[in-house]
């Protein structure tokens, strides 16, 4: 049975696949997608931290900081000019 097969393990070698030649362009390609691949998880971290680098730098509560002095003075003053044009605020003491 076997000798009446085509097949035949005596066939002539011929490498599969080590005889092709890839462009440059291919690998090139191939190089920037699995550099993509490799930064794609860390991609949106990055871009958090550059959008929103105010925050981590301290400009942010600088900011916040300065607003709030501002704020402090701003009151302080209009509570002084009330004082002046409406008097002391008056004191109930509920205490009998």
């Amino acid at each position: 049975m076997a000798e009446n097969s085509q097949f035949s393990f005596n066939r002539p070698y011929k490498p599969f696949g080590l005889n092709v030649q890839v462009p440059e362009r291919t690998l090139k390609q191939a190089g920037e997608t699995l550099g993509s691949i490799v930064k794609a998880p860390a991609d949106p971290l990055f871009t958090f931290l550059e959008e929103n680098e105010g925050v981590f730098n301290g400009d942010v509560a600088f900011e916040i900081n300065k607003i709030v002095a501002q704020n402090f003075t701003i009151g302080s003053a209009m509570r002084i000019e009330n004082e002046k044009i409406n008097g002391k605020t008056p004191n109930f003491d509920m205490h009998f």
